[in-house]
């Protein structure tokens, strides 16, 4: 009598102690927790290629950029300054179970190996799935180097909000950053 008593407690106590704990208030996810960034792959433009994404005719790649054989920005000369052109696709945000938000931006830009002779950072949209939603941009613009340098620097925010069917709205922004350079790299920064 005493063991099917005391089981009866231990019982009771556990319904008690699982009742408050999902009764209990449990915190939501933080939606704009887990952001990424995908890396980049540069792929080197035919001068078909470079023209069709706008390219202006004295930058197109084979064509000889020298201005003289130095930039007023550049630390040298640009020994053959011969222009070749790029293009990379980047994206920044996240994915969760409840779906996903990303800022992407395809720049193009052209070096002859010593400077940029040309950059144009236009090509950006925003991605959404389920619970989320693209609530616009700011920028892109061109922040640090400069055409005639070893390398330019663009930013691109983007507003994103994240609407559960029953929690209140986050809102979230992701900051893209990125640095080409003349010879055909690019890097987040």
């Amino acid at each position: 009598m005493k063991l099917l008593l005391f089981l009866t407690v231990c019982a009771s106590a556990l319904v008690i102690t699982a009742g408050a704990l999902a009764a209990a208030p449990q915190p939501a996810p933080d939606p704009f927790g887990s952001e990424t960034a995908a890396p980049l792959v540069v792929t080197q433009l035919t001068g078909a290629q470079a023209r069709k994404l706008g390219v202006p005719a004295s930058s197109l790649p084979g064509v000889r950029s020298d201005h003289g054989g130095t930039s007023p920005n550049a630390s040298g000369p640009c020994g053959a300054c011969i222009n070749t052109c790029w293009t990379t696709t980047y994206r920044a945000g996240g994915n969760s179970s409840t779906g996903s938000y990303y800022e992407n931006d395809s720049p193009v830009w052209c070096g002859n190996g010593s400077w940029i002779t040309y950059a144009d950072v236009s090509r950006h949209w925003q991605s959404v799935s389920m619970w989320y939603a693209a609530d616009g941009e700011a920028g892109p613009w061109f922040d640090g180097g400069c055409a005639g340098c070893t390398s330019i620097h663009f930013s691109l925010y983007g507003n994103f909000s994240w609407h559960p069917p029953i929690l209140p709205v986050s809102h979230s922004t992701v900051y893209l950053g990125v640095w080409l350079q003349a010879y055909g790299a690019a890097s987040y920064g």
